[in-house]
């Protein structure tokens, strides 16, 4: 199989509040030099008016500072630097851009899966089940393809129940029927799926390479449905980055993905 031109879309920097404050773009970039990373996308947090103690024109504002260490790097790197960020779609709340807004990014990555990482935004539902959590990741997951925007969108961690204390039953709960109700309307609407970190999560069973079969066939049948794909490490700290890019490079090799599968966004250098 051709070598793809591999991209990490789903990067963090101190600009998102669960990172290090040591982590800036410029402590990846060896890295991406190191295994021939070719495009690095920083995807920080974005949230909505007054979600989480802070306002929308202030996060906007902050996230955007990034522009100043992307244009004083670009000259010294042969790494691509875009600058996309991370959306969040919280249950019940507007999106944390606005189309207006989403003009001053190069792409989107729609996050709709936060449900345990936010208790606070979901007291209100019962989650106590997997059936439940599934059923809320189906919602979140449609809501979030028929967002509009004018730039390319991605979802990031798509259909995964991040933080969850019953991970591996929720994925085992999902039909196939009802991922290709997903990835059939991500595939009509052009929205990116992103093979994500979570292969490799110890919340889900893992095969003998360190990938979980359970994400690995949820990938499969959004390939099956024609979606274009898109790499995410959802790196925080520089620490581990490589042996991630080695593990979704192996899943996308397994997966059968080539070049043509990529998402516009990861292969445009």
């Amino acid at each position: 199989m051709e070598k793809l031109c591999f991209s990490d879309l789903h990067v963090h920097t101190n600009l998102s509040l669960c990172a290090p404050k040591d982590t800036t773009v410029a402590s990846f970039l060896p890295l991406c030099e190191q295994d021939g990373t070719r495009i690095l996308g920083i995807s920080n947090h974005l949230y909505a008016p007054n979600r989480l103690g802070c306002t929308y024109p202030e996060n906007l504002a902050y996230a955007l500072k990034i522009k100043e260490e992307v244009a004083a790097l670009t000259p010294q790197t042969s790494v691509k630097i875009l600058i996309g960020c991370e959306v969040e779609t919280f249950y019940g709340q507007p999106p944390g851009l606005s189309r207006e807004d989403a003009a001053a990014f190069d792409y989107l990555l729609l996050a709709a899966s936060h449900i345990f990482n936010f208790p606070g935004e979901y007291q209100h539902l019962d989650l106590t089940t997997p059936e439940k959590v599934k059923k809320l990741l189906i919602e979140q997951f449609i809501r979030a393809c028929l967002l509009e925007y004018d730039k390319p969108v991605g979802i990031c961690h798509p259909l995964y129940p991040i933080c969850c204390p019953f991970e591996q039953e929720v994925m085992d709960s999902f039909t196939d029927s009802e991922y290709e109700t997903c990835f059939s309307l991500a595939a009509e609407r052009n929205i990116s799926i992103e093979i994500h970190a979570c292969l490799t999560r110890g919340g889900t069973r893992l095969d003998e390479s360190g990938l979980s079969p359970s994400y690995l066939h949820l990938l499969e049948v959004a390939k099956d449905c024609g979606c274009k794909f898109h790499f995410g490490s959802d790196a925080h700290a520089p620490g581990g980055f490589l042996e991630i890019h080695e593990k979704l490079e192996l899943a996308a090799k397994r997966l059968g993905i080539t070049q043509e599968d990529l998402w516009e966004v990861a292969t445009a250098l």
